[in-house]
């Protein structure tokens, strides 16, 4: 059976100042994977505000992620 929950995704910082992306679950099914901290790097010296507009639309875009 196919599960699908609405992911956020959030910008935060290591403590080198480097951004990276978290992915949070809003609602829907309980997924194995969000009993896990997923977490994108981005590129190294990606601006803060740059990860922040990559968090903003991922957001906005994925309507779903499933799992199987």
């Amino acid at each position: 059976m196919t599960k699908r929950a609405r992911p956020h995704f959030r910008c935060l910082q290591y403590e080198t100042g480097q951004p990276w992306i978290l992915m949070e679950c809003v609602d829907g099914d309980s997924l194995d994977l969000f009993q896990k901290t997923i977490g994108f790097d981005l590129p190294k010296d990606t601006p803060l505000e740059a990860a922040e507009e990559v968090a903003k639309f991922l957001s906005s875009t994925l309507v779903s992620i499933s799992e199987t």
